[in-house]
């Protein structure tokens, strides 16, 4: 994973599966924006990282899933704006087709207005058929922080904050040649939007703490019953905390739905991650 992979046929087909089996749905459900089920209340959680002089506040979503823009957009926006953080992360899963592009951006304009936003891209946005490039573009003329195998390095306090934002995991796009060398006071955060990216990083990687999505938390829960959906990339980790040598991992349970819109038992999750001294 040190290098970034051409994309490999199944990856190819599964992307084409992906959009054959999601588009007509994610279609049919935008034009009833308002039929979602265990949608529209969402659960703060927060977290402490303790650093030797680095302060701050960040907000973590991701998942979003944006085709029109709903009542719920506005709770979360307000939300956000409650916490009054510094910065705010996103880690993919923009939206599922290109129609969403305006209520998207609608979205994130909101977000911009009360911090920076930083964010990369998941599988659905690839899906979308939406180029990159694109992406970029609207991010631009936004003045959001659009990265894909990408860092940026902002100054926090005494200290400073790399924040690296790797393409999806799941589909083999990111490439962690992007994480800067650790680095005296420095804080180094990594946005990706699958947990599998767990698995590759490795010992010489100087990242404190990974953000990631993709999960949905199981999105449906039945008590009683193990998880049984998760989308390819989670290898196992559903929602929290997951630990592999120095690093650790949180997996956001996210905003949105996949393929039907409806959550049971899985609230939807906005994180807040404040930054103390030692």
């Amino acid at each position: 994973m040190s290098r970034r992979r051409t994309v490999s046929w199944p990856d190819r087909a599964r992307a084409s599966i992906g959009y054959c089996l999601g588009h007509p749905l994610y279609r049919l459900f935008s034009l009833i924006p308002d039929w979602e089920f265990g949608l529209a209340e969402h659960e703060v959680t927060r977290y402490t990282q303790v650093h030797g002089v680095l302060t701050g506040r960040a907000v973590h979503i991701t998942d979003l899933h944006i085709d029109r823009y709903c009542l719920r957009h506005e709770r979360i926006v307000q939300t956000v704006d409650e916490l009054r953080p510094d910065w705010i992360f996103i880690t993919g899963d923009l939206l599922n087709v290109p129609e969403g592009l305006p209520h998207l951006f609608r979205f994130l304009e909101q977000l911009r207005t009360i911090a920076p936003v930083y964010m990369t891209l998941g599988n659905h946005d690839h899906y979308s058929g939406v180029p990159v490039a694109q992406y970029a573009e609207l991010a631009d003329r936004h003045k959001i922080t659009l990265l894909v195998n990408q860092s940026a390095i902002v100054s926090a306090g005494k200290g400073e904050l790399a924040i690296v934002g790797v393409d999806d995991p799941s589909l083999h796009r990111a490439d962690l040649r992007c994480v800067p060398p650790r680095a005296e006071s420095r804080f180094t955060l990594l946005l990706a939007h699958a947990p599998n990216i767990l698995d590759y990083v490795d010992a010489n990687h100087a990242v404190d703490l990974i953000l990631c999505g993709h999960s949905h938390g199981g999105q449906w829960r039945v008590p009683g019953i193990p998880t049984f959906w998760l989308p390819p990339g989670c290898n196992g980790r559903v929602a929290g905390w997951h630990e592999s040598g120095p690093h650790r991992l949180y997996v956001n349970r996210g905003l949105g739905w996949s393929f039907l819109p409806f959550r049971l038992n899985c609230r939807p999750e906005i994180a807040v991650i404040e930054w103390m001294q030692e």
